[in-house]
């Protein structure tokens, strides 16, 4: 981990070097589900999904990119993305997404599909999806004054948790 709370995050898909430089937070949509990183974070490998990659760098500017799946290995202080592809969330082009999304349902909405054509299929319409969902925030944040700063990523605050007392659960 550096002293100032940093760790250094790098970026690499098949066309070279996508980003490299130091972050304070960086979250990773992996294929469990997405992964907060903070400096000093345990040591981890992992698949990654089509979704967007959240870096709060050193000088708390915010940059998203968009992945489309690869691999993640954590250290406690670098992280290495490989990347099967990525491009900036403002570099999406939604026709020729919105043209995909419709030639994955209807290969899925046929009945006699080949296995490997299906899953393929599903793929294509799951990476898809997400480049829309990633565009569309992206999109709601410019329109709310363009920072990349304020995008509006964070989970919600919990409402309603009920209260609980381990004292009676362990009873």
């Amino acid at each position: 981990m550096q002293q100032n709370g940093t760790f250094r995050i790098n970026v690499v898909d098949v066309h070279g070097e996508v980003y490299s430089g130091m972050a304070r937070f960086a979250a990773v949509p992996a294929e469990l589900g997405e992964i907060g990183i903070l400096p000093g974070h345990a040591p981890l490998l992992s698949g990654l999904r089509a979704g967007e990659l959240r870096i709060t760098q050193a000088d708390g500017q915010t940059q998203i990119l968009f992945l489309e799946g690869g691999l993640l290995e954590i250290q406690p202080d670098i992280v290495t993305i490989l990347a099967n592809a990525s491009l900036r969330i403002m570099d999406i082009d939604l026709h020729d997404t919105q043209s995909r999304i419709k030639d994955a349902q209807a290969t899925l909405a046929k009945d006699a599909v080949p296995p490997m054509d299906f899953a393929r299929a599903e793929l294509e319409l799951q990476r898809e999806l997400a480049k829309v969902s990633a565009y569309q925030r992206y999109q709601a944040c410019e329109q709310r004054g363009g920072k990349t700063s304020d995008y509006d990523w964070e989970r919600p605050p919990l409402q309603n948790v009920p209260k609980v007392n381990a004292q009676e659960l362990e009873e």
